[in-house]
């Protein structure tokens, strides 16, 4: 009897300055930095528009403002099992933005950041700075019980200083051509992956990193492994109370 569990293995193929790549590779991991710092702007702007006494700066008046004009275009795009819970402003008591808000907002007012990227590579993105941001909110909340833990007050998230950053494609922004070649979204070139293609293994992902001024792009293929079980008639018994 087998039991069929997946592996994980990831290749790798480094794409350095003057490969016909690198271009498209910059230019996405750009949009990566920039949709994950325009996300920090609308989450910080509107967490400390709530948290000062003064009026509010400019910055934080046009996104409140912006929130203002997208909210019931937000609510009419909502499914139908969601109509019964509306999108609503924050406030005071809830400063914070969810994921679903800010995902909603970026979709309803086109924003060019988010449009940049495919949109699982998009959410992937929202996802790692909504993560940083329930970090720091986890710090805050042990930082008041025990400041003794502490060499200062958490700093809220704040944004990517590199020109570039991660990005991930999902399996439904790329294409394996002619079994030997990688077509990434958005672009006619594409990228030789050898025999990787011709492997008992499924593509699931594909991670371009930026490394040293060059990109590496991970390809995270899912294989089978089949796990043998010993068969009853040959197992070996020892009864330990004879």
């Amino acid at each position: 009897m087998t039991n069929s569990m997946p592996i994980y293995r990831t290749h790798q193929v480094w794409v350095k300055p003057g490969h016909r790549l690198f271009a498209y590779l910059d230019q996405a991991c750009q949009n990566a930095k920039n949709l994950y710092n325009t996300i920090n702007f609308y989450i910080r702007q509107v967490f400390t528009s709530f948290g000062q006494k003064e009026s509010l700066q400019p910055l934080q008046q046009q996104v409140m403002n912006t929130l203002e004009e997208h909210i019931d275009a937000m609510n009419e795009r909502r499914s139908e099992k969601n109509r019964s819970h509306p999108f609503k402003l924050p406030s005071k008591e809830k400063p914070f933005v969810s994921y679903n808000f800010l995902d909603a907002l970026f979709k309803v007012m086109d924003q060019t950041d988010y449009r940049a990227l495919p949109a699982q590579s998009s959410q992937g993105i929202m996802k790692i700075a909504f993560q940083n941001w329930l970090s720091f909110f986890a710090s805050m909340k042990d930082y008041r019980k025990h400041p003794e833990k502490y060499s200062g007050k958490p700093h809220i998230p704040g944004y990517t200083r590199s020109k570039v950053k991660e990005v991930v494609f999902s399996n439904q922004d790329y294409v394996i051509k002619e079994q030997k070649y990688l077509k990434l979204p958005k672009t006619k070139l594409q990228l030789n992956i050898g025999k990787l293609c011709c492997t008992d293994g499924q593509l699931e992902q594909v991670r371009v990193v930026p490394s040293h001024g060059q990109f590496v792009v991970e390809m995270i293929f899912v294989y089978p492994l089949e796990k043998k079980e010993t068969a009853k008639e040959n197992a070996l018994a020892i009864d330990l109370g004879a």
